[in-house]
């Protein structure tokens, strides 16, 4: 019996080698970057310390160089597919069977689940987060900064393209 794997084995075998062929949705730039720190501070929370003396309106008290404030996390990046991971794992289903007969490549789907995710997480930003203590509003989009940094990184077969600040 001679065994002639199928077009499907043959695009999943593809997919199972490809080590270096994922995608990334988020806040991208370097490290120090004012939007990378802001995103990084509201997803996980964090201590901030204050460099020079600093005047807060909204509380009427001025800040000391050298006061810690400690910030709470505000998730806003996981939250979105644990609220929507029933719908992500469906299309990741869907997806892996156009991939297996042939009708989509993996790269075309690794693009369609970061657009779709990157566009949930910016229409989910700021639902249900922990409201600040001494100001109004959502910090994290008031301003609408954090939400137009959100962007995505595909990698595949060591080429990275993507959109988002860098």
């Amino acid at each position: 019996m001679i065994f002639k794997p199928t077009k499907a084995l043959q695009e999943l075998k593809k997919l199972n080698s490809r080590k270096n062929t994922y995608f990334q949705v988020g806040v991208f730039g370097k490290d120090d970057s004012e939007m990378v720190k802001i995103a990084a501070i509201h997803e996980f929370g964090g201590e901030i310390k204050i460099k020079k003396n600093r005047y807060v309106p909204s509380l009427g008290v001025t800040l000391k160089a050298g006061t810690s404030i400690i910030m709470p996390e505000r998730k806003w990046l996981t939250i979105t597919f644990e609220r929507n991971k029933e719908f992500f794992e469906q299309l990741i289903k869907v997806n892996l069977k156009k991939i297996a007969s042939g009708t989509m490549s993996i790269k075309q789907s690794n693009e369609i689940i970061a657009i779709t995710l990157a566009s949930y997480t910016k229409k989910e930003m700021g639902k249900g987060v922990m409201a600040p203590k001494h100001r109004s509003g959502t910090p994290m989009v008031d301003s609408g900064r954090l939400r137009q940094s959100v962007g995505t990184r595909i990698n595949f077969s060591e080429k990275t393209y993507g959109l988002g600040e860098d």
